[in-house]
């Protein structure tokens, strides 16, 4: 009874994931920013990978565009970044209903889904690098204990070079663990520290490896506003004040809460930390739904809350389109 009752619940897990992610790609590719590039990656994406050499071949991403070239040959090229959207929602949408606690914490992970500007940006605008994040779910998940954990990480690069810099952490936090201390709070500090300390080093890097994001960040601002810097650390402390509810051993909840450390660490100081938070954020949706307590409840309201109130703005100024604005904010 018992197993049979499992295999219910994942079928239903699996379902109405499937569901969710299938009404995502019913948007049109118009409607998004960066969209109409997916379309020439599955277009042409040899002959994109033939204006590199050398590390620059292999630091800009070549599985992405093998990948995308497979897809064209069995899809119209306007369908290919649909297959990409399907993948990403049908994965965030799994780990949210797997990891939250009960129906209330369930309905405020679609809501935070949703609602929160990086996670609709990850899901529809950013595919490459959410495509990436999706994996990196599906990694922690099957091999977070496991010794191919971080090689897989590494190969992660060649979809989305980000991917690079978070295996540079994770190593960094693998031997801190190893060495020095386990415990989760000592952890996310000296990331917060060594994050902090490689935001100098980032753009330096970039241009050496001839990474094609390294101009994209070069123009773009550090931190911004504080209130997002606020709103990390609300959630962060939030997090690991819940003493009783530690799960080291879970790839998910270590993921997140160093994910988090690392934005907070970059947050004034380089302009990859508003970029590489995207990697991070569905698994910062799946720790809101970790817990079960009146203070993760509050908490899950306040951040959605918090959220909705920018999400228009936010939107209409990153991930739409005129015509994504016209059909879906403005009708």
């Amino acid at each position: 009874m018992r197993i049979y009752t499992s295999s219910l619940k994942i079928f239903f897990y699996l379902f109405f994931s499937s569901f969710f992610a299938f009404l995502l790609t019913l948007f049109p590719n118009e409607y998004f920013r960066d969209r109409e590039n997916y379309v020439v990656y599955a277009i042409d994406s040899l002959n994109i990978m033939a204006r590199y050499d050398g590390i620059a071949l292999l630091t800009n991403e070549p599985l992405f565009l093998l990948l995308n070239s497979i897809l064209s040959f069995f899809l119209k090229p306007d369908a290919v970044p649909l297959v990409f959207v399907f993948f990403i929602a049908f994965t965030v949408s799994y780990f949210v209903f797997v990891r939250s606690k009960n129906l209330l914490f369930l309905i405020f992970g679609f809501l935070a889904i949703l609602l929160i500007p990086q996670s609709f940006h990850m899901l529809l605008i950013v595919l490459r690098q959410a495509f990436t994040a999706s994996l990196l779910m599906w990694v922690a998940y099957f091999f977070w204990q496991s010794k191919w954990f971080l090689p897989l990480v590494f190969v992660l690069g060649f979809i989305h070079s980000s991917s690079f810099i978070v295996f540079a952490f994770f190593t960094i936090d693998k031997l801190f663990s190893v060495f020095i201390s386990k415990d989760i709070n000592a952890r996310v500090v000296f990331i917060i520290f060594i994050s902090g300390l490689v935001s100098f080093m980032i753009m330096p890097l970039a241009e050496v490896l001839a990474l094609r994001q390294a101009t994209e960040y070069d123009n773009a601002k550090s931190g911004g506003g504080g209130g997002n810097f606020i709103l990390y650390v609300i959630l962060l402390i939030t997090i690991l004040t819940q003493s009783k509810q530690r799960f080291a051993g879970d790839g998910i909840y270590v993921i997140g809460v160093l994910g988090i450390g690392i934005y907070l660490g970059m947050y004034f100081l380089s302009p990859f930390a508003g970029r590489l938070i995207t990697t991070f954020i569905p698994f910062v949706i799946c720790l809101i739904c970790f817990f079960g307590n009146k203070r993760a409840l509050l908490l899950a309201f306040f951040f959605v809350l918090v959220n909705a109130f920018v999400f228009k703005d936010a939107i209409e100024n990153n991930s739409l389109t005129e015509q994504g604005v016209q059909y879906l904010i403005e009708r």
